[in-house]
């Protein structure tokens, strides 16, 4: 019972938060607040569990006790020693959290300070590792000087605990669900300017459903419930998910970004720790891996090449490389190998059939672009080729549900499909860029083909939330004209809804994003990027059926309106020409 409470030796009020010196009414309005606000129970608990005089850390391992509390970390931390370094976090309690850190990242992090809600300055045996602010006026007094002292404590390679936000997670109607306000460019502010690493933490939870309720009707209610779900938190099992620690550099692909914006992608990247976002790809069954094919043989290949010579059918020469294109039965041995290393190629990337070779019957009615080394007699990279006002059958007709309205459908198209750059030269320029090279040669001998479409795999070694951030950020809205005929499922982000409120969409962004999320950093597929870099717009998102289910972005580029820069480079001399419509010579040699 309250009057049963121990002799105080110091004691929790509102009073202690309030300017001094304190008026009469001050002190009544103090006690009567303190009571309807919950702090009078709280000080009961200070005074009978003894809390008064301990250490930070002391205090924050007795509030675990005496409130039943249980953390569980999904990772374990291994934040690093003797430089400066910022954890930032969402805050769904208000206050609970903040204790629960501070014990737990101290351990490793002695150093540690906490950048904290004012309200918790009536716990004195706080101070010493919290700097407190007044979160919800930025031009409070005092709160210049609070981040003053957190410059100073990363400028002498401290640890700062951030919770951006400045106030508790409430309930968001703009996205229907709650989440953190949008955070202060003081977070990005702070780790630029003192070089810090960055650790981003989601914390999962909420407070109860009549805490956001009060907040709907009032927002200042929120604050005045704090104590009391504090207090009610008691025997709570709190969560926490930590991303991947960023060195200081990471931040450097956001530099045309402004200190809002960077603090924006630190809220999205924070959120996007959230277990609930990151399920895993379905089950399925291991292809039986046959042993590839036998090799062609050299000689064969090569004579092929010298005929397509004859022909016409080269389109560059580089050094040893000679690009070519041919149909599929005028090069039986090119074409065996080609599908053969494609196998391998796609193995690497999880997407073989298991097969001997990767092949089916559009090899026989497409056109095939590939580089030939002379110098080892072999197959260096290729591309499938779709001329659509030549063939009846599409390969991506089994992806995709085309309407009358899609480009494929109004006017000849080539649809780009199976391409892949032999292992021992994926890390070179030059293999792509003669790719590319071979496409623009070949579009200006049948300048009628003005548009490119096709899909970019996007294997399964993605993260599936990765795959879902690809489509959320380059596919604007339901398109009509193409739809997946098995789309692909992963619930969007509702973090993602709010970023995308007060951002645009921009691949660098989006780039940035996929290398913290995947575990072996590695960004957006090179080919993407490439056509992103045409000008590609972006249509659908469906899973492959004939291609070990794996994802596929279908896009599509109009060359005319492709960069200028890149066109001269693709197409060279002809580029002029191709631009006006201009048959090459030996178009009516195909």
């Amino acid at each position: 019972m309250l009057n049963e409470m121990p002799q105080k030796t110091n004691n929790l009020s509102l009073l202690k938060i309030l300017p001094e010196p304190h008026a009469a009414w001050h002190k009544i309005f103090g006690k009567l607040a303190d009571k309807l606000l919950g702090i009078r129970h709280l000080d009961y608990l200070y005074q009978q569990h003894q809390f008064a005089g301990l250490s930070a850390e002391a205090f924050c391992e007795k509030f675990i006790e005496v409130f039943k509390l249980t953390s569980e970390f999904t990772t374990p931390l291994n934040l690093p020693k003797d430089k400066p370094l910022v954890i930032v976090a969402n805050h769904p309690f208000g206050g609970l959290e903040g204790v629960l850190l501070t014990y737990f990242l101290a351990k490793q992090r002695p150093d540690l300070k906490v950048l904290a809600n004012q309200g918790l300055s009536i716990f004195s045996e706080l101070h010493e590792k919290f700097i407190f602010t007044n979160p919800l006026k930025a031009s409070a007094k005092g709160n210049v000087t609070s981040l003053k002292k957190c410059h100073q404590h990363l400028k002498s390679g401290g640890a700062l605990l951030l919770f951006p936000a400045g106030r508790v997670s409430y309930y968001q109607q703009s996205i229907q669900a709650i989440s953190d306000h949008r955070w202060h460019r003081s977070a990005a502010q702070l780790i630029e300017n003192n070089q810090a690493d960055i650790l981003p933490l989601y914390i999962a939870g909420q407070n109860r459903a009549i805490f956001y309720q009060l907040g709907r009707i009032y927002f200042r209610f929120r604050l005045l419930m704090l104590i009391r779900e504090m207090i009610a938190a008691k025997g709570k099992t709190i969560r926490f998910y930590a991303g991947k620690i960023m060195q200081h550099q990471d931040l450097n692909a956001l530099s045309k970004y402004s200190p809002q914006q960077k603090a924006d992608r630190l809220q999205l990247l924070t959120y996007l720790q959230n277990p609930d976002f990151n399920y895993p790809w379905p089950v399925q069954p291991t292809p039986d891996l046959q042993p590839l094919a036998a090799p062609s043989r050299k000689s064969d290949m090569h004579a092929e090449v010298l005929a397509l010579s004859k022909q016409n059918q080269n389109l560059i020469n580089f050094k040893n490389f000679v690009v070519c294109y041919a149909q599929g039965n005028q090069i039986p041995a090119c074409l065996a190998q080609i599908r053969r290393l494609r196998e391998a190629t796609f193995r690497s990337w999880d997407e073989g059939s298991g097969a001997p070779q990767d092949g089916d019957d559009f090899d026989y009615s497409y056109t095939h672009l590939f580089i030939f080394d002379s110098a080892s007699e072999d197959i260096v990279g290729a591309y499938r080729m779709g001329q659509t006002d030549k063939i009846d059958t599409l390969y991506l007709a089994n992806m995709f549900n085309f309407s009358a309205q899609f480009i494929n459908q109004q006017a000849p198209c080539l649809e780009m499909g199976r391409s892949f750059v032999v292992a021992n030269q994926q890390k070179s320029y030059h293999a792509l860029l003669l790719l590319f090279k071979g496409i623009g040669r070949f579009v200006c001998r049948f300048p009628q083909y003005k548009t490119l479409y096709g899909t970019v795999s996007l294997s399964t070694q993605y993260q599936p939330l990765s795959i879902k951030l690809i489509e959320s950020f380059l596919i604007e809205g339901p398109n009509r004209s193409a739809t997946a005929i098995c789309p692909f499922e992963h619930p969007a982000p509702k973090a993602l809804e709010q970023f995308f409120l007060v951002n645009d969409k921009d691949i660098n962004t989006l780039e940035w994003l996929v290398k913290q999320i995947e575990p072996d950093g590695k960004g957006l597929p090179v080919l993407l990027k490439q056509y992103h870099q045409l000008g590609a717009k972006f249509h659908a998102l469906g899973i492959d059926p004939n291609f070990a289910t794996t994802p596929g972005l279908l896009l599509s580029v109009y060359l005319p309106d492709a960069p200028q820069k890149l066109l001269k480079l693709y197409l060279g001399d002809d580029y002029t020409r191709y631009c006006h419509g201009v048959t090459d010579v030996h178009a009516n040699q195909q």
